[in-house]
């Protein structure tokens, strides 16, 4: 009798073992299934404070979905040079100048391994020496046209002003204020061009800058840190202005301020590069990359009743 009753224990643990390793696996695929059936945002505003604009702002702004990596969506900045993608390695999401996949000089850093860009922000940026934690640092799901006006107007009251034979704001400078409308984008940010003129404010390397042409690095009215949308920066504006040497020179402009004049949604964005760094006073087109396709719903949806028929046959004869 003691026998048989051991027996009959021992029996008992084996099934008991077996039901919770079915369980296991189908807890563990379940998850796969759902996160690989999960429709994530294929467009993604990375933005910050302008403390980390200062230092890493060519590397926020507005990305699109650019096929997968690492079994989640991947995403390229709108008319930039940065990628953004999951590290499965490291498991973590991080930044690329370059391609997927490469993790050298890597200066972003959002330590979770959700599906999705968006599921959690804990974002580090490097800030010249290590990564810094930063919770103004974040990632959500947003298009430019929901955000940032089309059409802005640049105005100073000073633009009138003058002491003795000095005027405030140069011939140039004063020139360059006036109606812009977005024609682009560059750096993952719109391009504007004054109505009518020759003049064109862009976001450069870490820095907002109306000039007489794209891609250039000086110009007449500059921001030395910037953020995603012009208009939503209310200080530290600076003009062009010579000094008492005949050195061109940037000088600040408080009163210097832009305003929504209209925002739009079915504007079409043209893609520009830029690579350069601003001076108080080349331009390269590329061609929109196709979005990837991804996973067929139907083929990720039958393989999961598959398994899920196959762990319950598991079960059933265990």
């Amino acid at each position: 009798y003691n026998q048989a009753k051991s027996v009959d224990i021992t029996m008992r643990d084996k099934n008991e073992l077996s039901l919770l390793f079915v369980l296991s696996f189908f807890l563990a695929f379940q998850q796969q299934c759902v996160g690989a059936d999960k429709e994530c945002c294929s467009s993604i505003l990375l933005d910050s404070d302008l403390a980390v604009h200062k230092i890493q702002g060519d590397k926020l702004g507005f990305y699109t979905q650019m096929g997968y990596y690492g079994a989640r969506p991947a995403y390229r900045q709108q008319g930039g040079q940065f990628f953004i993608f999951y590290h499965e390695e490291e498991q973590h999401w991080i930044d690329s100048r370059y391609f997927y996949g490469a993790s050298l000089f890597s200066k972003l850093v959002n330590e979770m391994d959700g599906y999705c860009l968006d599921d959690h922000n804990n974002w580090s940026f490097y800030n010249g020496s290590v990564l810094t934690y930063s919770e103004m640092l974040t990632s959500k799901c947003s298009k430019i046209e929901e955000v940032c006006c089309q059409e802005i107007k640049l105005s100073s009251s000073n633009s009138e002003v003058k002491t003795g034979n000095h005027s405030f704001y140069g011939e140039e400078s004063k020139d360059s204020l006036g109606d812009y409308k977005a024609i682009g984008m560059n750096n993952g940010r719109y391009i504007y061009q004054k109505k009518n003129h020759d003049r064109f404010l862009e976001y450069g390397d870490r820095y907002w800058l109306v000039s007489s042409g794209v891609g250039r690095t000086s110009g007449h009215i500059h921001h030395p840190r910037g953020s995603v949308c012009p208009e939503h920066i209310e200080k530290e504006w600076q003009i062009s202005d010579k000094n008492e040497d005949g050195q061109w020179v940037w000088k600040d402009d408080p009163e210097l301020k832009i305003t929504c004049v209209k925002q739009m949604n079915d504007m079409k964005h043209k893609l520009v590069s830029d690579t350069t760094s601003p001076v108080a006073q080349p331009h390269t087109q590329i061609d929109p990359i196709e979005q990837a396709s991804s996973f067929s719903a139907g083929a990720v949806a039958f393989g999961c009743i598959s398994m899920l028929l196959l762990s319950m046959m598991i079960a059933f004869f265990a």
